[in-house]
């Protein structure tokens, strides 16, 4: 039986770079409220920024991810981390709007670096039979830190003396503390010897195209990330247009969505380790297609929206991360790896990230925030039904079918 012992180091190193990478990932729903004044925007820059900001997430995954392969992860991530903190620094002291594109961009791309280099990283450091457990764990602080905890703390502090500029800087702080903390203490773990012995063998998205399972997952992740990420950019203008409240009021509401979310992914591909990964995915996209229906469709008050929100994105984030990256890297050899949690991912951020905000912009302008929230009610649906069409993955469950 193989040891891995520099696993909960990999874990914990990941947990921060994908939380504090989150309140990158997620700042502009929660300070374009504030900003938007200062430089006279309209609610589209808000799905542009956004769009902005994924667009180049998603060409550092492509990137980035190969180059983890062979150049080694942590040589991968610390500079990209390093260039999202200069730029988020460089955000907080923006003049025009020029700029403020211009930072996104760079911060997207820097933070973005730690997807698939982060994923592959977990995949040789962790014991296989754990692995829905520590991509859970690692991705749920995505949405712990960068959903519930930003949209509760940044939307106050960028209400107090320290504005939008100050939350900027606050990022950058973080940002520029886990690359530190990833240089000291992950660039002394070593490489499975399994995984390096393969690097020379050519990466090539093309060669995904043989796994059926690979191009199922990142479809339906394209469509499971098209739902979060416009949730996550609109929920806070839906809420102050449709329920006349404040940003705060708002905020606060949309923290369920960030409690929900991490828990789900964190619960999700730790209960799929023993029940399946198609299983799981099923039921959790059942019942987030039935919470995000009763938060649009019903007149609930406060507390009671919080709950549903918060279960919308219990149930979809935990089934959004089994496919993101539990199902691809299960799907295809372990040389891989890095390749399958490159393409999925990058492939539902271009789609979620870019396309989705942007086409829910327009559409908001024209037909209103709210019934943009009640087209979206549908992705959920069409996740239910591509999951039917999965081959199961998860090691154990496997493993007792064969023992049968």
């Amino acid at each position: 039986m193989k040891s891995y012992p520099y696993q909960w180091r990999a874990l914990c190193l990941m947990v921060l770079a994908w939380g504090f990478a989150g309140l990158v990932h997620n700042c502009v729903a929660f300070l374009f409220p504030y900003f938007s004044v200062e430089f006279q925007l309209d609610t589209a820059h808000n799905g542009y920024l956004a769009a902005v900001l994924a667009l180049f997430w998603t060409l550092s995954i492509l990137i980035c991810g190969p180059k983890a392969n062979t150049l080694g992860q942590v040589q991968v991530m610390v500079p990209g981390l390093f260039l999202g903190a200069v730029a988020l620094a460089a955000l907080a002291l923006s003049q025009k709007v020029a700029m403020l594109y211009l930072f996104t961009a760079v911060a997207g791309f820097g933070c973005g670096s730690i997807v698939s280099s982060s994923l592959s990283f977990l995949a040789e450091q962790s014991d296989p039979k754990n692995r829905g457990l520590f991509y859970g764990t690692a991705q749920s602080s995505f949405t712990l830190i960068g959903s519930a905890a930003g949209s509760l703390v940044f939307t106050r502090l960028a209400a107090s003396s320290a504005g939008w500029r100050g939350c900027y800087l606050l990022m950058a702080g973080l940002i520029f503390f886990v690359a530190v903390l990833i240089f000291t203490l992950g660039h002394n773990i070593p490489r499975r010897a399994d995984v390096t012995a393969q690097t020379e063998e050519r990466q090539s998205f093309r060669k995904l195209l043989a796994y059926k399972n690979v191009i199922l997952s990142t479809v339906l992740a394209c469509l499971a990330m098209m739902w979060y990420f416009t949730v996550a950019a609109f929920t806070i203008l839906y809420l102050m247009e449709t329920g006349n409240m404040t940003a705060v009021a708002a905020g606060a509401i949309f923290a369920g969505f960030g409690t929900g979310g991490f828990i789900g992914e964190f619960g999700a591909p730790l209960v799929s380790d023993r029940l399946g990964r198609k299983l799981t995915a099923l039921v959790a996209t059942a019942a987030g297609t039935l919470c995000f229906a009763a938060f649009v469709l019903l007149d609930l008050p406060a507390g009671m929206m919080t709950l549903a929100i918060a279960g919308a994105s219990f149930f979809m984030s935990g089934a959004m991360a089994i496919l993101n990256s539990v199902v691809p890297s299960e799907s295809v050899p372990s040389y891989l790896v890095a390749t399958a949690t490159a393409f999925t991912p990058a492939a539902g951020e271009l789609m979620g990230g870019v396309a989705a905000p942007v086409a829910a912009g327009v559409l908001s302008g024209v037909l209103g925030t709210a019934q943009v929230m009640y087209l979206l009610i549908g992705l959920p649906i069409l996740v239910f039904i591509g999951v039917l069409f999965l081959e199961e993955t998860a090691p154990a469950v496997l493993a007792r079918k064969n023992s049968r």
